[in-house]
């Protein structure tokens, strides 16, 4: 019977990956096995004598057969990590992109400077999925913002009952005992309608409206990666034939909102999209400001609207 050391089962690992072409085989090998293991990459090697137990070889292979059929590392694992946090994932929700993490940044200079003159902040992030975003912009305003965390509000919706079932189990995992004052997770359209509480108590009150919507044509979607195309939520990434489809539809409902002194619209984007939605944006917007940043690889990805 072979003894399956961690180095041994590890370049078996990477060897197969590459075979099969697998995406970024040593990572992939590397970040399944450390996960059984319960260690860190780097442990990997310095505990490479180690001796698998026959639970963690059956585990790891099934991980590697699983791998081999495109499903993406966070949704076998059931963990994404997105800045500093860890969150539970599964083909319900998106698994966040660090793209997204620009996002978050651009939202927190907003919120400091909001919150400065305010001492308050009312946040709408509109489409939430796993969580990810509204959870990190409520966890670091109150940890770097001075004052009551009550004066820091954050209303997350979601269309999809599944994935607000998923982001508030992030948020009791993430925030813990401050999970029951964080983020309010709301099932809805958009943001809730005539028939809730929610819309009068927030009608003209939004400081900020924060949103990563499906902005992929229906062509651009048969171009995506299979681990994307086969796995993720299509309804989540897909917004029409032009990819613009989405946008307007928040465009449409989201002024009446937005309080009349100074507020923004913070709204990750697309190349594809994103000269077309600036655009767009004004025809339903009385506009004082709005830009669009790059991301990490120089492409068109954080628009920042001021009115």
């Amino acid at each position: 019977m072979d003894t399956w050391t961690v180095k041994k089962i590890l370049d078996w690992g990477i060897d197969f990956f590459k075979k099969k072409d697998i995406p970024q085989a040593r990572l992939s090998a590397e970040l399944l096995l450390a996960a059984v293991l319960d260690l860190s990459r780097m442990g990997l090697y310095l505990d490479h004598g180690r001796v698998l137990k026959p639970r963690e070889l059956a585990t790891y292979k099934n991980h590697i057969l699983r791998r081999l059929e495109h499903v993406p590392i966070q949704y076998i694992l059931g963990e994404a990590h997105f800045r500093d946090i860890s969150l539970y994932v599964d083909e319900n929700v998106l698994i966040p992109r660090p793209e997204t993490e620009l996002l978050v940044e651009k939202a927190l200079q907003e919120a400091s400077g909001i919150f400065s003159k305010k001492g308050c902040i009312n946040i709408l992030e509109i489409g939430t999925g796993s969580g990810a975003v509204a959870i990190s912009l409520y966890r670091e305003i109150i940890k770097n913002m001075p004052g009551d965390r009550s004066g820091v509000k954050v209303t997350a919706t979601d269309i999809s009952d599944r994935a607000i079932d998923i982001a508030v189990k992030n948020a009791r995992r993430v925030l813990g005992g401050e999970a029951a004052g964080g983020p309010e997770f709301i099932c809805c359209d958009i943001f809730p309608g005539q028939d809730s509480s929610w819309l009068p108590d927030n009608k003209g009150r939004i400081d900020m409206v924060v949103s990563n919507p499906p902005y992929i044509s229906e062509s651009g979607f048969q171009d995506l990666p299979r681990e994307i195309r086969e796995y993720e939520p299509r309804d989540a990434l897909v917004a029409g034939k032009t990819g613009l489809e989405s946008y307007k539809r928040i465009l449409e409902r989201i002024k009446e909102l937005l309080q009349p002194g100074p507020a923004c619209m913070i709204l990750e984007t697309d190349p594809q999209v994103g000269e077309r939605l600036l655009s767009l944006v004004g025809e339903y917007m009385d506009i004082k400001s709005i830009s669009l940043d790059k991301d990490y690889n120089q492409r068109d990805r954080i628009l920042t609207v001021h009115t």
